[in-house]
């Protein structure tokens, strides 16, 4: 029974066991061989080691020193590190001095590592994890007490003069006189404590003080670590400022957390530490992608690329086209544009049938931004009239579009996008109206004398009919014709009378077309028609 390390790695081969690290050689599902390192995190030595370990591997990846397929796992109960086996190369000396000096912090070596070469550039191919710091030139020292002392060049060495005796000339001793001899010393009465009493108080004081320091430096205060996960550098070095520790930080990326804020800590929240440990922080300092090209790709392979390069595939639109089925066009947004990871990318895709010579299948738009929309017009080798429509959307989104997707127009035709706008009360500048013409009152007639006549039983005496004022209505007709060198059109006919503007027809239209039909006007009225945005005819009626 072949078996599976987090169920991505057949294991091929086992090496002895060191403690919690477990060394296996294994093959990803893909085919892919390499080395797997396995910690066994149940103590905190091996905690440390391994995020010694992974803390050295980040810092060789955010340097660009790793090669591509590292794989490192610090997910509870699943520690590890992948190392896909890499070509053989040994770079000189001189040039893997910078990934020294980045291993150098963590105790690794130029031992500790296989190097190798990519389009010459040095990376590190396999770094063997330590099980305990790397020792110090001193400690080496110390381990071996048999290193034989530096030879000694007797020329270098001079000799010892003894340093010279000065004698005082001899002097007879003259006769002491009674007065002058030597005072005898006296002895210390107990009676004299005030002056010895503050030299006893100091030696107190300071064999106090000794005492303390010698028990805080065998017997050093621990301290516990607080969780710095999410707080600011400042804010981190502010909770553990009594502590005495060594604070180091190094570089991360999570677009999806605030720049600046501590993603890791090592060691972890609630470890009891004393003065003068290292404390590291890994500060977020998300990165962008950039789109890779697509453009000529087939959709799987299209899909992948994105993939890898951290993005995903938004929407599909289908054009016809020449090239091969599903072939990628292009792509929203552009090869090389800066976008953050886990966001999508729309891919333009050829259908692999080419329409006749002058035509073209015309896209949905629905649902792009104006510019989105107008760079699919033009590559479907198209043109956009773009009509603002008041709309509860988001401004600037298409929410229509005339004709319908799905209709096959002749190249360069005119396709009227209507793209949402915030709605805007203004004041027109004139009315709409025909002004009224003032003319002078009628003189009134004279009202004749009515003569007097035997009024017939059921028969009322006539009144007066008062005419209407304002424009008359009418009935016209309102005819058209598409030309016949315009095989399809979006056809716009409109009546415009001293009342309103009456749009009495509006929409695509194919050959053979014509239009007829009687309408009521009041007064005088005017007949436009617009052919694929242009006015072909203004008549009165």
């Amino acid at each position: 029974m072949v078996s599976l390390l987090d169920d991505k790695f057949t294991i091929l081969s086992e090496e002895p066991s060191q403690g919690f690290l477990h060394t296996y050689q294994v093959q990803t599902l893909e085919g892919l061989k390499g080395h797997l390192y396995w910690f066994e995190v149940h103590s905190p030595e091996a905690r440390t080691a391994f995020h010694r370990y992974k803390n050295a591997i980040r810092r060789l990846e955010n340097q660009g020193f790793l090669p591509q397929g590292v794989l490192v796992s610090a997910n509870p109960g699943r520690y590890y590190v992948f190392w896909p086996e890499q070509p053989k190369a040994a770079p000189k000396p001189r040039r893997l001095k910078p990934i020294l000096e980045l291993l150098e912090p963590f105790g690794y070596q130029e031992s500790d590592l296989e190097a190798t070469e990519v389009s010459g550039r040095p990376l590190v191919g396999r770094l063997y994890p330590q099980l305990a710091p790397a020792s110090t030139s001193s400690s080496r020292s110390e381990q071996n007490p048999q290193t034989p002392p530096l030879p000694i060049d007797p020329s270098t060495v001079r000799p010892q003069e003894p340093s010279p005796r000065i004698e005082m000339p001899h002097k007879p001793t003259p006769h002491a006189h009674p007065e002058t001899k030597a005072r005898a010393p006296q002895r210390l009465h107990l009676g004299s404590w005030p002056g010895w009493l503050p030299g006893l108080l100091m030696l107190a004081l300071g064999s106090l003080a000794l005492w303390q320091a010698a028990n805080r430096y065998l017997n050093p205060p621990e301290y516990v670590l607080p969780d710095l996960v999410g707080k600011t550098p400042r804010q981190a070095l502010e909770a553990v400022h009594a502590y005495g520790l060594k604070v180091e930080f190094a570089e991360g990326s999570d677009v999806s957390l605030p720049k600046d804020q501590i993603l890791e800590q090592t060691p972890d929240p609630g470890t009891r530490v004393k003065p003068g440990r290292r404390l590291e922080l890994v500060v977020n300092k998300p990165r962008l992608g950039s789109v890779p090209t697509v453009s000529g790709r087939s959709l799987e392979d299209a899909r992948q690329a994105l993939e890898a390069a951290g993005y995903r595939v938004a929407t599909i639109t289908r054009i016809a086209s020449g090239d091969t089925a599903d072939t990628v066009l292009a792509s929203i947004p552009s090869e090389g544009q800066p976008l953050r990871p886990g966001e999508g990318v729309r891919l333009l895709v050829s259908t692999g049938t080419r329409p006749p010579v002058r035509e073209t299948l015309l896209p949905d738009l629905t649902g792009l931004t104006e510019e989105e929309a107008r760079y699919i017009l033009t590559v479907a080798e198209l043109q956009a009239q773009v009509v603002q429509v008041a709309s509860g959307a988001p401004d600037g989104l298409v929410v229509g579009q005339e004709p319908g997707p799905g209709v096959v127009l002749p190249r360069e035709a005119v396709v009227r996008v209507l793209v949402a706008a915030q709605p805007v009360a203004t004041l027109p500048k004139a009315a709409p109206f025909a002004p009224p013409r003032l003319e002078p009152p009628p003189p009134p007639e004279p009202t004749p004398t009515p003569t007097p006549e035997p009024s017939s039983p059921g028969v009322s005496p006539p009144t007066s009919n008062t005419t209407p004022t304002g424009p008359q209505e009418r009935r016209v007709n309102v005819s058209y014709t598409l030309p016949e060198d315009i095989p399809n059109a979006i056809v716009i006919i409109t009546v415009q009378d001293e009342v309103l503007v009456n749009t009495v027809f509006e929409g695509p239209v194919q050959q053979p077309w014509s239009f007829n039909q009687e309408i009521v006007v009041r007064g005088s009225a005017v007949l436009r028609v617009v052919v694929n945005g242009q006015q072909v005819l203004e008549s009165p009626l």
